[in-house]
């Protein structure tokens, strides 16, 4: 019985550690969940910030942790004070009052009280205000080693300068320039002592202290960085109170250098002001102002060919009473004359559609070019992000900087998929899409699907079973590539919303003919869900996300699933859904392939490949200096001598002064691009092979060269192995010649 006894007390204490583990792994997502919602609120994404917000709220009142709801309400009042809800803010932070409290949290209740009393405050509630201010300046005493301790004190003092209560404004400042001029926690970088000499002097004014408010004015000019533009503000208030201060001590030119300044930093700020503004404006509302005035001309079209369609409904009745009720002469003579007023109208109507057509192709252009100006934009330090870590993991870096590089390369990649899932949808929308018939090879694409997300099942702890038809044929004919973004971009948003649980990939024969087969795609896991209220919103294009409920969070499903409708759209297939919220979800499609008798191509394995570069010299042009870096370490791996130049011209002159293998070339360069150096080269009979090296997508990069003489186009950013194997098959195919 004792023995019994003995393994029921060891069976409870295994199973309280083992809680107490996934409690502690509980806590650490939280808390990175805070984090990454004040990230996205400082770069004011806030729809996603307060989705993660809530998400933190949520997983905090699941595991009943007091600190943690109190710091998930916290982060909720940030969020809401940068989106200007201060009403919605201070409400947050009055929630993690009590829940402070419960988790003796002195410190935590210490800003909360000053957030509160800070923000009441700037609504003119003065006595509201000061009871927080000062329940937080008591609990501040615990801990003066802190920076924020001296905050209560700094917004205090900013509330009796308000009120007029100069003599207690100026002690609260003079107590917060002694302890940021005795305290090693505070910072050169921070602005609150220069902006506390800033108040402190106008309390100084306020009590008719010109010599003391004039010495506090200087102490701000000093502290500040005339060339750091988070100063030109404080700097243009400094000096405008100086012009104040020198007109009292009948200083005239004291005034006037005050003056100059003054407006010299004014200008500065309004124009950083005016910029940020110009930034914001463009960057939420410039497409849409596009999309808008396509679908206003498109209307605006509509009503016009309405209203010719009435008018001649109208004619047609004019001219049948005519017959009846005029002469034959009359009757010719009256339809003659509307017949010339018609012709005028529909003359002038045609005119204006055919306006109505060139704004709307411009429309449609400037939009196609500023998604593939983005795109090489982006792809660009991409090439260098994913090209320096693949680098620095071939170096054998120490476990724990491999864990690190392997991130940021996932981090790239997933970066990469998103751009490239945009592009594919702006292709699509603009019906420039078309399906390639090609080898599929489908056990080598899922193979490669769960490579690319291994890095966030390992993560998210999850595990992935793959279930494969072996009846399905070796041959196939379909576009491989898209297959293979398909499968891509489902598993990726099964992985990404499933924690600790478990993922189908299955693909199995619904039916088969002597040509044709269909197959049925299956990804199923057991995460998040969907509610069944909200499921056909997933198939909106542009969807930004899906409401689980206001107790449960936000699930964002970003733009994944629209490329797979959109890319099965193209396929003539169709995404389906079954889903059940907390239990998981299933999505499925189906799609006909061809068979075929073709003996399918030996695939090269890039890694047990062998390469002879011996004395082979290679020019690399790309005005971009770290990406020339890049692609020459890339080469030197391979004993490959090399030589960098970062313009087209620089290119033509060494070319005259010595020989080269090969050379790649990039696409975009200022004042001579890549096929204007290209063809500068073939000018003067030098047939030397060149790969053309891009941020375009590789089907827009043979648009633009198409009667360029090249050897091969390769998208940055790719894999080091892609770009040796083309090089080596150029290099074989001029041997051969």
């Amino acid at each position: 019985m004792s023995i019994i006894r003995v393994l029921l007390v060891f069976f409870v204490f295994v199973s309280i550690s083992h809680g107490q583990i996934n409690r502690t792994v509980d806590k650490d997502s939280i808390i990175h969940l805070h984090s990454i919602a004040k990230e996205l609120s400082t770069q004011r994404k806030f729809n996603e910030a307060l989705s993660v917000g809530q998400k933190a709220l949520a997983s905090s009142n699941f595991i009943e942790n007091d600190s943690l709801i109190a710091e998930s309400y916290r982060t909720l009042g940030i969020v809401y004070i940068r989106m200007e809800y201060n009403k919605l803010a201070i409400e947050n932070y009055r929630n993690s009052i009590s829940y402070y409290e419960r988790s003796n949290n002195q410190k935590g209740l210490m800003k909360i009280y000053n957030n509160i009393g800070y923000y009441l405050f700037k609504q003119k509630k003065y006595e509201e205000a000061e009871e927080q201010l000062r329940k937080s300046l008591a609990l501040s005493e615990n801990f003066s080693t802190d920076l924020s301790s001296i905050y209560p004190k700094y917004n205090i003092g900013q509330l009796f300068l308000d009120k007029k209560e100069y003599s207690k404004a100026s002690d609260c400042f003079q107590k917060v320039i002694t302890y940021c001029d005795t305290s090693e926690a505070y910072s050169a970088t921070s602005k609150l002592l220069p902006t506390s000499y800033y108040f402190n002097g106008q309390a100084l004014l306020g009590q008719q202290k010109i010599k003391k408010a004039t010495e506090a004015y200087q102490q701000v000019i000093a502290l500040s960085d005339e060339n750091d533009p988070n100063y030109y503000e404080l700097l243009a208030l400094t000096y405008e109170q100086l012009i104040e201060v020198y007109s009292l001590q009948k200083n005239e030119s004291g005034e006037l250098n005050a003056l100059e300044k003054h407006i010299q930093f004014y200008e500065l700020h309004k124009k950083k002001q005016k910029d940020k503004t110009f930034e914001e404006i463009l960057l939420k509302y410039g497409i849409d102002a596009y999309e808008s005035r396509l679908e206003i001309i498109e209307e605006d079209r509509k009503l016009k060919e309405d209203y010719i369609n009435w008018y001649e409904k109208l004619i047609y009745v004019l001219i049948v009473s005519l017959i009846i009720l005029l002469l034959f002469t009359g009757f010719f003579y009256l339809n003659q004359r509307w017949r010339v007023r018609t012709n005028a109208l529909l003359s002038k109507q045609n005119r204006q559609l055919f306006e109505a057509k060139k704004q709307i192709e411009n429309v449609s252009k400037i939009r196609s070019n500023f998604f593939s100006l983005i795109s090489h934009e982006l792809r660009t330090p991409l090439y260098a992000i994913i090209g320096m870590t693949n680098l620095l993991l071939l170096e054998k870096p120490a476990e724990y900087q491999e864990k690190y590089l392997k991130s940021l390369k996932f981090s790239g990649e997933h970066l990469l998929a998103i751009i490239n899932n945009i592009l594919q949808m702006n292709k699509i929308e603009a019906s420039k899409m078309n399906t390639v018939e090609e080898i599929v090879d489908l056990k080598k694409s899922i193979q490669n699907v769960i490579t690319s997300v291994s890095f966030l099942v390992k993560e998210n702890k999850n595990t992935i079973t793959i279930k494969y038809d072996e009846g399905i044929p070796d041959q196939l004919l379909g576009d491989s590539l898209k297959i293979s973004q398909i499968l891509f971009n489902l598993l990726d948003n099964a992985v990404r919303y499933t924690y600790d649980g478990n993922i189908t990939l299955a693909i199995s024969k619904v039916s088969e003919t002597n040509e044709h087969i269909t197959l049925k795609f299956l990804i199923k896991d057991d995460g998040l869900g969907i509610p069944q209220q909200k499921k056909h919103i997933i198939f909106e294009n542009l969807e930004k996300g899906v409401v689980l409920s206001e107790d449960n969070g936000y699930l964002d499903l970003g733009l994944g699933l629209t490329t797979v409708n959109n890319l099965l759209r193209v396929l003539k297939s169709k995404l389906h859904l079954k889903s059940v919220l907390n239990e998981g979800s299933e999505f499925y499609f189906q799609l006909e392939l061809l068979k075929t008798e073709t003996e399918e191509e030996t695939t090269t394995v890039f890694e047990s490949k062998v390469y002879n570069f011996s004395g082979l010299t290679v020019l690399i042009v790309d005005d971009n200096a770290v990406n020339g870096l890049l692609t020459q370490k890339i080469l030197e791996r391979k004993q490959i001598e090399t030589k960098v130049v970062h313009s087209g011209f620089s290119a033509l002159d060494i070319l005259d002064e010595q020989e080269f293998d090969l050379i790649l070339m990039d696409m975009f360069m200022p004042k001579l691009n890549g096929v204007e150096t290209i063809e500068k080269i073939r000018e003067n009979n030098n047939n030397i092979p060149i790969i053309l090296l891009t941020a375009m997508e590789i089907s827009d990069a043979y648009a633009k060269v198409v009667d360029a003489q090249i050897s091969g186009v390769i998208s940055k950013p790719f894999e080091p192995e892609m770009l040796y194997d083309k090089i080596d098959t150029v290099i074989k195919a001029i041997n051969e010649e």
